[in-house]
Formats: structure tokens, sequence, C-alpha cells
């Protein structure tokens, strides 16, 4: 027998760890208030300065946090996929938004609207208990990346941020035995943040070391010990 709507958005709830640990009666719930939405290629789901109404479950496709500089350029943040959720912090505060978010092609996303998760919590205040380590964690790995940006190389920064994305399973592909991550010279200098023109010396020289090899938007690490070694600091190449 065919699954219904609120089924299988029940399954898709089960596969957030955080949520996981709610139990089947809470998740039940949230099924109930979950929308399943298609969002368009470059579709804004949060402005910058918006007080979110949502919480997001990301289906399929690809979900950018970025914020605007000062000088016109912008910082990506980070790029979520298939598992990931955001706008969590909606669960216990009522504030405006750091950051955009935006679809960077068609997704599927599941949506619950934020004052839903706050009577689930009036209900069973125990889940918050469940809920704050959580995003402590996630917290802490926030500032850790900032810290290491400001301080940092660029080498050093951009090294490590090719190994956080070889950590996130729709970021990478297996190309002869090697990790390739499908990737614009654009924004992975947004995501550092530096030139593109930086990132460019950096990559070849990396590629003249057999470090790492790019190619029409894909790089391939051929060298992940020594890249390693580079985000650990020890064997820096310093961009001018």
């Amino acid at each position: 027998m065919a699954e219904n709507g609120a089924e299988v958005r029940v399954k898709q709830l089960n596969k957030i760890r955080l949520f996981r640990q709610f139990g089947q009666d809470t998740l039940s719930e949230m099924a109930k208030a979950a929308i399943l939405r298609r969002v368009p290629k470059n579709k804004v789901l949060t402005h910058l300065g918006d007080i979110p109404r949502y919480i997001y479950y990301i289906i399929h496709g690809k979900v950018r946090l970025s914020v605007p500089l000062s000088d016109g350029r912008e910082f990506i943040f980070s790029d979520l996929g298939p598992g990931d959720t955001f706008d969590l912090t909606r669960l216990f505060i009522a504030r405006r938004s750091n950051m955009n978010a935006a679809s960077v092609v068609d997704s599927d996303l599941l949506q619950i609207e934020a004052a839903f998760m706050a009577s689930v919590f009036d209900k069973h205040p125990d889940l918050a208990l469940k809920v704050i380590p959580y995003l402590c964690q996630a917290t802490h790995d926030a500032q850790e990346r900032v810290i290491h940006s400001a301080s940092s190389a660029l080498s050093t920064r951009l090294a490590s941020t090719l190994l956080r994305l070889t950590e996130i399973p729709h970021s990478t592909a297996t190309v002869n035995g090697a990790l390739s991550i499908h990737i614009s010279q654009t924004d992975l200098a947004a995501m550092i943040p530096a030139s593109r023109a930086k990132v460019n010396r950096c990559l070849r020289e990396w590629e003249r070391r057999y470090l790492t090899q790019y190619d029409h938007g894909s790089l391939t690490i051929l060298n992940r010990t020594a890249l390693e070694s580079v985000a650990l600091g020890y064997s820096r190449l310093i961009v001018q």
C-alpha cells in the first residue's frame, strides 16, 4: 500500500539527527504541520535582516548561506545540501537573520513554521534539552571557522575549506580514486574570502606541486596528506 503524505514527511523528519531524538509521536505532530516545497533556482528563502518564519530541511538540491561584504563581494558562509537543516535558531529566539539563504539549484525542502515548533516545545519542554547541545555545537563550529579564517594565511584557509567540503556527502564525487569537488573559483574565493585572482594563483601553485588539479569547474585532490599539512599551517604558500 502506498504511503500517504504524512508518512513520507515523518520519514523525512526521521532522517534529521536532531529530530530523530523527538520520538515518533512528536514527529507525527510535526509532519502534519510540515510542507513539502519545490524552490526554483536562485530563489531567496531568507533575506539578511528578515525575521525568519520557518525552519527548513533540504531533501534535494542546494541552499547557500551568504553575507554581502562592504566592497560589493559576497562571503559564502556555507553551501547546504540534502540532509541539512537551517534557521534552527528560530526554535528559541526571534531575531533578524544575519545572512541570506538562497537556492543554488532547483531544490525540494521540508518547511515547518517556527511558531508551530515553539508550541511543540511548550507541550514537550524536555525536548529543549535535546536541542540545546546540538545548537551549541553548531555555534562552536561556526566560531572556530571564523577564528581560523581571521588568523590564517590564504593557502591555509583555502586548504581547510577544500577539506571541509570533502566531508559533505553531496559536495564530492570520485574520479579515478581521487575526490573531486564541483565548484567555481569565484565561489571558492567567496568562501575564504579572497580575490579570485589570488585563489587562482594558489591553485596553480598546488597543481605544480601535484596537490590538486582544477579543470572546468572541477577540483580534484591529488595529495590529501599534503593538503592537510597546508591546512594545519605546516606547509604554507604565501599569496600576495
